[in-house]
């Protein structure tokens, strides 16, 4: 596995590494390619209830997608062809990740940066995040379900702009329109994300999970009750976390959930 990504653990809770620090983690094909693999691990993993996706220390969350790679990625319709399949795979790999992930970004998130951050559940971000979406600087078009997922973040007035003009927005204006949910001092950020994951971690993970389906059912269109979310809700009555979560309230306790 490339040293450039990988994984590292806590407890309940794993880190996806992004260690490029010296060209602001600019992500290459390699990465590319690694990510999906490293993804499907973790989702089988018992212990691991939440992820966070992050860069190897605070210069950057990632500057994009590596523009040196370009040229040679792009020679040929069939090698641009190959490559965003396998960035698209990479992508979709995160977005439809099981279990709950969190973006914690520093520094710079551009480009195929910004499209990990969306691609995760929830983001926080200290005050030297930049953020912008930079197709048109390139000529390029965003994806389709790239561009979806920008919208169902910050609408589609908002995406538009980023979209259009490319600009770099700060922190303060990603938190506004809705791109990040918390902002943070630097020297906080990491305790907030981790709060954040540990109450996640503490919460059943049945529940948690299912949630988390059926919003990427809402998502995908779905807009009354189907098989699949009935079947959760069902599953859920039936299961062993319910049960003690209703024992837990009447006792006055902590709960102990033992899905995972």
């Amino acid at each position: 596995m490339s040293s450039d990504i990988y994984v590292r653990r806590e407890s309940d809770v794993a880190f996806l590494v992004l260690n490029r620090p010296a060209k602001r983690n600019a992500i290459t094909l390699d990465m590319w390619r690694i990510m999906p693999a490293l993804l499907s691990e973790l989702a089988t993993e018992r212990t691991v209830k939440v992820l966070i996706v992050r860069g190897a220390d605070s210069t950057a969350f990632a500057a994009g997608a590596d523009i040196e790679e370009f040229e040679r990625l792009n020679a040929t319709p069939a090698a641009a062809l190959a490559f965003e399949k396998t960035y698209a795979g990479a992508i979709s790999a995160l977005a439809e990740f099981p279990k709950p992930v969190i973006a914690m970004v520093q520094g710079s998130c551009v480009g195929a940066g910004c499209t990990i951050a969306v691609a995760c559940d929830l983001r926080f971000a200290d005050r030297s995040a930049r953020f912008a979406v930079t197709p048109a600087r390139l000529g390029h078009v965003y994806r389709l379900e790239d561009t979806k997922r920008l919208i169902d973040l910050i609408g589609s007035a908002r995406a538009k702009e980023l979209l259009f003009t490319a600009r770099m927005i700060a922190g303060d204006e990603a938190r506004e329109i809705g791109l990040v949910q918390h902002l943070c001092e630097a020297a906080e950020l990491e305790n907030a994300v981790l709060d954040s994951a540990h109450s996640i971690a503490g919460c059943s993970q049945f529940s948690v999970r299912a949630t988390k389906q059926i919003i990427r059912m809402i998502a995908a269109g779905n807009v009354v009750e189907t098989d699949t979310s009935a079947a959760l809700f069902r599953n859920a009555i039936d299961g062993e976390d319910y049960r003690e979560g209703v024992r837990a309230f009447r006792e006055r306790r902590k709960p102990k959930f033992t899905f995972s």
